[in-house]
């Protein structure tokens, strides 16, 4: 069905939080919902959009079934390629790819991005990562619309760059639960799992909803997160709903791929703001190790990461446990990210045999092993002279 680009209208009931009769000015100084059905104005984002000073994480666990599935962009500085003439007033479409919705929604839930240049928190050769405001209810139909802060990654502007976000987006949607969130710990010489991904939709698999919320007490030492929580991979469309993302059928293996493509539309990846890239020749060896622990981890879950530099390796306050104003450096918290080039027992590729896969999957093991080892300086004779 077309998705009408001018008034957002979308489909959604227009009596709910998720109305689709409301639409957003893209002005940083006057964002602010028009009048929604009835007549009634609803000033739901303040006065300035594109602000995230002051603005509170998102550090919760959304369900799939409660993230947007159409997301309305406003692009200040053109991050996704589609608007070169300057902002726009009416908002860039974009629709959840990962996770995969069951079936086509005749109601979809929709949520509001403002992107900033200057809202910029780090950038590498393959993608840039902006915080931004997030606008969406993020729970139950009916709830009122939550404003907070995610971290929004983009690619850079060559084919292969798209494709590992892409890739790192199948990620995100295949790890399970104990990637995202606290979990008893895994023994070292358990044999290897076939886990069950974290976003999978309420109801449609008897046992996941009790999986997810487990009502067992939880052990009196928890493993840490080992990833940023996703909340979604959302695609650019046209005004008649068609997909622009654009690839490179000569390029389908991307492993020399470095086409120039400065004019294509971008894709967004949205997930949890966990902090900064990780300094190894300030930190002491515990720490270091802790960084280790996740990829080893990662490795007991069946998966293995593919690029685990310690600049792919954030740390924020913690511990994660206590609430932000009281979470310290003294007790940091780590997580892994850039997961472009990741590959699992259970997830082969196209044409792949399950064979393929679980030697793919070896052999990432074993550089994960190596370069982690190597750079965060652990395992070493010499690495622990700093404790």
């Amino acid at each position: 069905m077309p998705v009408p680009v001018r008034g957002i209208s979308l489909g959604d009931n227009s009596s709910s939080s998720d109305s689709g009769k409301e639409t957003v000015t893209p002005r940083a100084d006057l964002a602010m919902s028009s009048r929604a059905k009835g007549g009634k104005r609803k000033a739901f984002l303040g006065l300035h959009a594109f602000a995230t000073e002051g603005l509170t994480k998102l550090e919760d666990f959304v369900d799939m079934d409660d993230l947007p599935e159409l997301l309305m962009v406003y692009d200040k500085s053109n991050i996704t390629n589609r608007s070169a003439h300057g902002p726009q007033r009416e908002p860039l479409i974009y629709r959840r790819a990962y996770p995969k919705a069951l079936s086509k929604s005749t109601n979809p839930r929709r949520g509001f991005l403002f992107l900033d240049h200057e809202n910029e928190i780090a950038s590498g050769r393959r993608s840039t990562v902006h915080r931004a405001p997030l606008v969406a209810t993020l729970g139950p139909r009916g709830e009122p619309r939550k404003r907070v802060a995610v971290a929004v990654k983009t690619a850079k502007d060559d084919c292969r760059s798209h494709h590992l976000l892409r890739q790192e987006a199948k990620g995100y949607a295949a790890f399970p639960r104990e990637f995202v969130t606290p979990c008893k710990p895994v023994p070292a010489g358990a044999p290897l799992r076939t886990p069950v991904p974290a976003m999978r939709p309420r109801g449609a698999f008897p046992g996941w909803g009790a999986a997810m919320r487990p009502k067992s007490p939880e052990p009196a030492e928890m493993d840490p997160p080992i990833a940023p929580k996703f909340y979604g991979f959302y695609v650019p469309i046209g005004p008649n709903g068609e997909s622009l993302v654009q690839c490179h059928s000569s390029c389908k293996d991307f492993a020399n791929s470095d086409c120039h493509v400065p004019h294509w539309a971008k894709s967004i990846l949205l997930m949890e703001d966990c902090g900064e890239p990780i300094d190894p020749a300030t930190m002491p060896y515990k720490h270091r190790e802790q960084c280790f622990d996740l990829v080893q981890r990662m490795h007991r879950q069946g998966f293995s990461h593919g690029h685990p530099h310690p600049r792919n390796m954030l740390v924020q306050p913690g511990p994660l446990s206590l609430p932000p104003p009281l979470r310290s450096m003294a007790s940091p918290s780590f997580r892994l990210v850039s997961f472009g080039r990741w590959r699992a027992l259970s997830h082969p590729l196209p044409k792949e045999s399950q064979l393929g896969a679980k030697r793919a999957f070896e052999k990432g093991r074993e550089i994960d092993v190596c370069v982690a080892m190597d750079e965060l300086r652990v395992g070493h004779s010499d690495s622990s002279d700093d404790d």
